[in-house]
Order: C-alpha cells, then structure tokens, then sequence
C-alpha cells in the first residue's frame, strides 16, 4: 500500500508537470507565431483545391472555413519573413473563406477539435477517429485580431511514453520490493517464533512426563524472556506440586500399611493378656482350681499389661496427631539426675552412672515430662536386656549448637540384623524374652517419635557381647529462649 500510493503519488505529480511544460509551450504559441497576422504564406489558396486533400474533414467538422498547419520548424521566408511553427505543432486557422495552407506536413495523426471553435483552455484530446495513431494531444483555441479563431495543439506520445516507463519501473521496484520484505518477514518471523517452538518443545515433553524440562533462559529485557522466566517459574511449582503430590501419596500408602499393621499387631498383643485373663477366670469358674488369690494375681499382672500397652498406644496417637508439647526451658543435667535415680530406685542392686563432660550445665528447650519418659525408657530397656551384671551410663557431652545424650551399657549388645528395625513399632529382637519382661515393643519407637518432636536425633550403636549406645542430640537452647 505504500508503494502504491508512493508510486500514484510520484506518477501524478510527474504528469503535471509534464502537462505544465506543454501548456507553457502552448502559452509561447499562443502569444507568438500562432497569431493570425504571424502565419502569413505564398501558397494561400482561395476555394481551389490547391493542397487540400485530407483537410476538407476538418472544415466539415468545424462547420467553418479553416487554414490547417502542420510543419517542422523552419527558418524565416527569405521573402515574407514569416517563421514557421515547430513539427511538433498542430495549428488550425478557422476563416469565413475556404482555404487551406500547410506548413510542412509529415504527420498524419490530427487531434480531435470538436468544442475548440471557441476561445478555449488548454485540455486533453484524443485523435480525430482515422487520422492516424491514436495518441493524446493537449490543445487550446483563441480569437485573432481579425476575427479568426486559432487552435494550436501538441502531441502527448512523448509524456504518455515517459509516464508509462515510470509505471513500469515503479511496478518492477515495487515487486521486488515486496518480494525482498516478503523474504526479510518470513526470516524475522521465524527467528522470532523460534523461542516459542523450544516452549512449544519443551510443553510436548512435560505432559509426556518429563517435569524436569524447562525453557531456555533468554534476556529478561525481551517479551519472550520475561516468558521464559515465568514459565520456568510455574513449571518449578508445577513440578514441586507433583513431588510433593507423590510424596504425600507414597507417604498415605505407607501410614495406611503401617496402620493396618498397627491395628493388627495392636489387636495382637491386646489378645494375649485377654486370653490369658479370660483363661483364668474360666479356670476358676469351672472349679479346675481353688486358689483365689494366684488367679487374682495372674489376672492383675495381665491387666498391668495390657494398661502398659493402652498407654503406649495412646503415646503413639498423641505424636501421630502432632499434639503441642509444653515447651520450657530444661536443665538437662538435672534431668538426666532424675532419671538416674529413678532408675536406681526400680533397680536397687544395679550399677546407674552420670558423667558430665560438658564443664557447664546443657539447657535444652523442650517438655521436661516427655524427656524424662525418653530417658526413662531407655535406661529402663537396659537394665532390663543388657544382662543382669550390666552397668548404665548416662553421659552429657555438647558440640557447636547440640546437646548430646548417651545412654550406653556395657551388657551382651543387639545383634547387627535387629539394629535397623529397633525403632519400629512392635518390633522385638527377643519376643519370648520381650513377653516376659512386658515389653510390647513400642518403647524404641515412642522415644524416637518424642526426640524428633524436639528437633533432634537419635542413634544406635552397638556389639554383641561388648555393649550398647543410645546417642540423642538435642538443639541448645539459646539465651533469648
């Protein structure tokens, strides 16, 4: 389009000029040789029909008389001094009188003169109808001073040929042109489209599950990468949210497994004080034995069981619910005190020792009753399955921000195969031994639940027939905790 006008534009005004230029060559003629009294020649004739033949037409035409001249340029009549109009020129001189004149004639096209009897403007006509080529003149008309109107004309075949070589030179720019923006475009456009095909790539390959893909990093600065940056934003949450979709999947299927396994070992380890209370009643009742107060006893250490065990569970269902510990700020040292007594108090004849290697008093922040149970527990655990010569010690250490713990015995130790599994619910390494002790093997797993509840860790090392070791590491609490 804006070839198109450009070219219209250019055409046009080169035409006007073009007809400018005419019209001022009309304008010279008019005001100069084409006068009536200026076109004076010895070859006038008077009705006969001396160089008339083709030239009556126009008369007809006209409906007058007329004088037609048409000639090259020549110089001054030696005789009349009258100049002759250039070839270029068509003159008519409309008479009363019938007669023609011609100053030299080679050419055959006429211009069209019908409306040109009066004193006219320059305008464009076309060629009287079997005259010759059929070309444009641009001509116009005035009265003599004698009366006579004039119409002088010039051919157009050369502006006509200038313009049309301008078309047709605009035409072949313009086309190649448009052919060169046409390549430049399709070139530009593909360079630009191209980030949105790796997108277009990269989008195929995540939904055939590829969530680690993303889109090239291109400038920030530009359109496409502000694209690229957030894209690769979303798609790293989409791709978190998947993780973290998984995760909670395979961790559902899990809880759900180990539920199941809970319910069942729960509802196992339930049965057997049931059993063995149910037994005993029914032994007493059918009279197989008379002695009350051995079955209230059998009956009353069942029962002991069995609250042991509802109390543990209970445990596991308050850490499992994420229930709020009462944190405070604890002296660990005092603590670790507490429950040392505590078990020397539950087993008078055995050895229980506290060693400090902190040189300063540990705080931790966290539930004191929950940590005494953890402590309690595990020495507990090995005064019980250490070995009756056992001895326990507590020992307090502190490295960096951590507080650490250990537990260690120096009785028969736990075999290597049962290591990994001491913390996992109802799990014994010695079940006939664990039945008799009144273990259900929820101990290990509440005190590792608890820990964790407090931000720290535990571990177990051990070697048959050398000892155990309990490692807890526990934060340090801060002086503005």
């Amino acid at each position: 389009m804006g070839l198109s006008v450009s070219g219209v534009s250019v055409t046009t005004t080169l035409q006007r000029f073009l007809i400018q230029r005419v019209d001022e060559q009309l304008d010279e003629a008019t005001n100069g040789w084409a006068h009536r009294s200026g076109l004076v020649d010895g070859t006038q004739n008077d009705g006969d029909d001396s160089g008339s033949e083709g030239l009556s037409g126009s008369s007809d035409t006209l409906g007058l008389s007329g004088l037609e001249v048409l000639g090259k340029q020549q110089p001054p009549n030696p005789v009349t001094g009258v100049t002759r109009p250039p070839s270029d020129f068509y003159v008519l001189v409309v008479d009363e009188q019938i007669s023609y004149e011609y100053f030299n004639s080679p050419m055959t096209a006429r211009p069209e003169i019908r409306g040109l009897g009066k004193p006219t403007l320059p305008v464009t006509v076309g060629s009287r109808e079997g005259s010759g080529a059929n070309i444009s003149w641009r001509a116009t008309s005035f009265r003599n001073d004698d009366g006579t109107i004039t119409i002088v004309a010039l051919p157009l075949e050369e502006e006509e040929h200038i313009i049309s070589r301008l078309v047709l030179l605009q035409v072949i720019i313009g086309l190649t042109v448009v052919g060169l923006v046409i390549l430049a475009s399709m070139y530009l456009v593909r360079r630009a489209l191209r980030p949105l095909n790796e997108v277009e790539l990269t989008a195929s390959k995540i939904s055939n599950g590829d969530l680690g893909q993303r889109v090239p990093n291109w400038r920030p600065n530009t359109e496409v990468g502000r694209l690229s940056l957030a894209l690769n934003k979303m798609l790293a949450q989409i791709q978190s949210a998947f993780v973290a979709i998984g995760a909670s999947e395979r961790q559902a299927r899990r809880s759900e497994a180990s539920m199941r396994r809970f319910i069942g070992d729960a509802s196992h380890e339930l049965r057997t004080p049931l059993t063995s209370v149910r037994g005993y009643a029914e032994l007493y009742q059918s009279g197989a034995t008379d002695d009350a107060p051995m079955v209230i006893d059998r009956i009353s250490e069942e029962a002991g069981r069995m609250s042991l065990l509802v109390e543990d569970l209970l445990a596991l269902v308050r850490m499992d619910e994420g229930r709020p510990l009462a944190k405070k700020r604890v002296d660990m040292l005092e603590l670790v005190l507490e429950s040392a007594e505590s078990a020397r108090a539950g087993f008078p004849n055995r050895t229980v020792q506290v060693v400090n290697e902190t040189g300063e008093v540990p705080i931790v922040v966290g539930d004191v009753n929950r940590l005494h149970q953890v402590f309690s527990n595990l020495l507990t655990n090995a005064l019980r399955h250490a070995g009756d010569d056992a001895e326990v010690t507590l020992r307090l250490d502190k490295t960096d921000d951590r507080v650490i713990v250990d537990v260690e015995d120096n009785g028969q130790g736990i075999p290597a195969k049962d290591l990994p599994h001491l913390f996992e619910r109802f799990y014994r390494p010695d079940v006939s031994r664990s039945r008799m002790s009144g273990g259900s093997g929820l101990g290990l797993s509440i005190v590792k639940g608890l820990v964790e509840a407090h931000g720290g860790s535990i571990t177990v090392h051990s070697v048959e027939g050398e000892g155990t070791r309990f490692r807890i590491e526990l934060p340090e609490a801060s002086e503005t905790e």
